[in-house]
């Protein structure tokens, strides 16, 4: 006889570990003649600004610039000033993951900003890169053979959460802030903070769209150098090309602001604010995926000997969260408070008794007026942790926008954290990869009729194999109900004509 087996590619797509990259950059620079003298510096603020990413024959560039601000004061003119500075960087790194895309989030580990006299500033920057990768996977499995007289097929399933798609996306996005009524008017703007929130992913036809929240946190100087803060936030949505999907599946996008610029906008009706970004997301497709395979077979005319071998499957679940709340308490902070960082490092996952626990450690500066009527700043680093239902494979967090409650001259802070989880995994099926003939068989030579009992472990496919018969011929022969218990029964088996 001859036997041709069918196979078929399963594909899908698996988060290859991080990579991390560190580049130290350090500049000298002149104060813009524009700017007063500097005095004191009262904080600095970094920002990231990535333009540039290029993965190519396994290396990849990151290029940009840090936007520093420098909040500080002046003994030419009163109230708190702020200058921007821009220091370029360009990095690469050896990337063998074969990574169909990469996404990067930046953090700055250092920022130095050290005066050099009233007209000068030394700059020292230490940004790090933490690059996930999106991979595609294929395993080939058996699905099927070519019908032949006498073949017999075991045919099982298997139901895999995969994520079967990735697509990275990036957008522009500007939005104008008029001046509200009643708010003070801004005469300078001196530091921002934008956050970023998905609010929806879904699919459509081929189409994917996205709608979100950028929320912006202002700080300003207005008429007489009074400090004042403003928050908006500002919707969202961008439809892009994506490719057809079972209706089933289930999006998950995380969004980061590749650049941004924040500035003043003078208008008839006063000064406001506008605000240009470029927004990146990814956003994975994830499904359950039913796969027929054939875990064993034999035939009832001829010998045959299958070559079984398991095959592996790389398994994702859709993303879970996890929120907890920093709280925070601001004794004797004036009349005046403002969040000019925020820092989370990256959370460590422990297991112990069976329950996991996420945890990390956030970073904060705060910048008030003192019993002096000066600006200054308090940092403060508390640890959060947070139970897990169950362990991940992977944990990011989220710092999302802040709420303070005054009480006299004392301030609270709460400061909501999410822990992004990720769960993968592996799954293994034990399916025929070949099969080897060896002749036909002399069933002349075979009894006509076998009497016997399923032994420990035994299945009636194990006996039907063994005995060179049918499953169904053995039911029929003994009318069996299904389900029934055959542990005790003497079975009849059937000699194939």
């Amino acid at each position: 006889m001859e036997l041709a087996l069918k196979f078929a590619d399963i594909t899908g797509y698996e988060a290859a570990g991080d990579l991390i990259v560190t580049h130290e950059e350090s500049m000298e620079t002149a104060i813009p003649e524009y700017c007063p003298d500097l005095a004191r510096i009262v904080d600095t603020v970094g920002q990231v600004n990535i333009r540039e990413k290029n993965l190519s024959d396994g290396r990849l560039n990151i290029g940009g610039t840090i936007r520093v601000t420098v909040l500080y004061t002046s003994e030419e003119s009163a109230g708190l000033r702020s200058l921007t500075l821009s220091v370029p960087f360009s990095c690469g790194v050896e990337d063998k993951r074969q990574c169909e895309s990469v996404c990067v989030d930046s953090r700055l580990l250092l920022l130095e900003v050290k005066p050099l006299g009233t007209r000068k500033l030394y700059v020292r920057v230490l940004p790090e890169f933490r690059v996930r990768g999106y991979r595609k996977w294929t395993q080939c499995i058996c699905t099927g053979a070519s019908d032949s007289a006498g073949l017999q097929l075991r045919c099982e399933s298997v139901t895999l959460p995969l994520m079967s798609r990735v697509w990275e996306r990036e957008f522009p996005f500007a939005q104008e802030i008029p001046p509200e009524s009643g708010e003070s008017a801004p005469e300078d703007l001196l530091m921002d903070r934008t956050f970023l929130r998905v609010t929806a992913c879904q699919h459509f036809g081929s189409k994917l769209v996205v709608k979100g929240e950028a929320v912006l946190s202002i700080l300003y100087r207005a008429e007489g150098q009074r400090l004042c803060s403003r928050e908006v936030t500002l919707p969202f949505s961008q439809i892009m090309e994506g490719e057809e999907l079972p209706e089933e599946t289930e999006l998950s996008c995380t969004a980061r602001i590749l650049d941004r610029e924040v500035h003043q906008v003078r208008t008839e009706n006063g000064n406001g604010f506008g605000v240009t970004m470029r927004i990146g997301v990814v956003i994975c497709a994830f499904e359950q995926r039913e796969v027929e395979y054939v875990s064993d077979l034999y035939s009832t005319r001829c010998s045959l000997d299958a070559v079984r071998q398991p095959v592996t499957f790389v398994t994702a679940q859709l993303p879970d969260e996890t929120r907890c709340n920093v709280s925070q308490h601001l004794e004797d902070a004036g009349s005046f408070v403002y969040l000019t960082a925020a820092e989370a490092a990256v959370p460590e996952v422990a297991t112990e008794g069976g329950s996991s626990t996420a945890r990390t450690s956030v970073r904060l500066r705060v910048l008030y007026i003192d019993e002096s009527g000066a600006p200054v700043t308090a940092e403060r680093t508390c640890e959060i942790s947070a139970q897990l239902r169950q362990t991940p494979s992977a944990a990011q967090i989220a710092v999302e926008p802040e709420t303070w409650q005054r009480a006299g001259g004392a301030y609270d802070l709460h400061l909501p954290v999410t822990f992004c989880l990720r769960h993968a995994g592996e799954e293994s099926v034990t399916a025929v990869s070949s099969v080897n003939e060896q002749g036909e068989v002399d069933r002349a030579a075979m009894p006509s009729l076998i009497l016997r009992r399923l032994r420990d472990g035994e299945t009636l496919w194990d006996v039907a194999k063994q005995c060179r018969t049918q499953q169904q011929a053995i039911i029929a022969a003994n009318e069996l109900e299904q389900g029934a218990d055959l542990n005790d029964i003497m079975l009849l088996i059937p000699k194939m004509r």
